[in-house]
């Protein structure tokens, strides 16, 4: 029987490389087509096949994967989200977003699979590969909370969930002691944490979700670019939604937790199992 070739369409982080390995040891190939921009040797030195292509050229991105008999699609990493408003796309993709009324990340994300699917590409889920970085309840790394650092953490549980759910907006609240410091846009978590920071000094706390909408195609990651930027920032406490954000490196984020005085907790929303 031949070997199952898998397509993996790769962003920017440490997500591609960890699915790439998730796949090996399934028994399976990878076909890696880098969307990211620059050389990812790390990615090449694993996959069956490695091509980088241009966010944008969605048609090329097409022909590799079909090219390469691939059936099924893993999309993982970092996109700039930016990148929708600023156009740079092929004929293909611009025929997509076409049909997309409001560019949010759920909606263009969505296009792009049913487009796919017409095509014999089946996008699967993330989870298939990265079950196991996925936070649990109970996780927690670091110090205990204070009082209003928890009450800080359930107010922007609250606030994240809403623009998560109903905006199709970013998915990352920085808060404290009850001010909304910052909404994530499209400049990424990274970049909402450091503006929480400057806005509010330190001690604020990061809360991150997933929206109500299917989470297995585009789950939420943290990792040491998150503690990067909450060590810029000052911030004290990071949240993040159990059973819908991916931790990177859980056992190296509770060491830097440990290191840096911050406190990590994995929270469930009201009415969840």
């Amino acid at each position: 029987m031949p070997v199952k070739t898998v397509g993996i369409v790769a962003g920017a982080g440490r997500l591609p490389a960890l699915a790439l390995r998730a796949a090996a040891h399934k028994g399976w190939k990878a076909a890696v087509v880098s969307v990211a921009g620059g050389p990812r040797p790390e990615l090449a030195a694993e996959a069956a096949s490695y091509e980088e292509i241009p966010l944008g050229q969605y048609g090329r991105v097409l022909a590799a994967l079909t090219a390469r008999g691939v059936r099924d699609v893993y999309l993982l990493g970092k996109l700039p989200k930016a990148a929708v408003a600023n156009g740079g796309f092929d004929e293909a993709a611009q025929r997509v977003l076409a049909r997309v009324a409001r560019r949010g990340d759920h909606a263009v994300i969505e296009a792009f699979v049913q487009d796919m699917a017409g095509r014999g590409l089946t996008v699967r889920s993330q989870l298939e590969l990265l079950g196991d970085y996925v936070a649990r309840p109970g996780w927690a790394a670091g110090r205990e909370l204070t009082e209003r650092e928890r009450a800080d953490v359930d107010y922007g549980l609250e606030i994240a969930s809403l623009l998560a759910d109903r905006v199709d907006a970013g998915q990352t609240v920085v808060v404290k002691e009850g001010v909304v410091l910052a909404l994530e846009a499209a400049e990424g978590t990274d970049e909402t944490i450091r503006r929480g920071g400057r806005l509010g000094g330190p001690g604020a706390v990061v809360v991150k979700v997933k929206g109500r909408r299917p989470a297995h195609l585009e789950l939420p990651a943290v990792g040491h670019d998150t503690v990067d930027a909450m060590a810029e920032a000052g911030a004290g406490v990071l949240a993040v939604e159990a059973g819908r954000v991916l931790l990177v490196d859980p056992e190296g984020m509770a060491a830097r937790a440990r290191e840096l005085g911050m406190a990590f907790i994995a929270v469930e929303r009201s009415g969840n199992a």
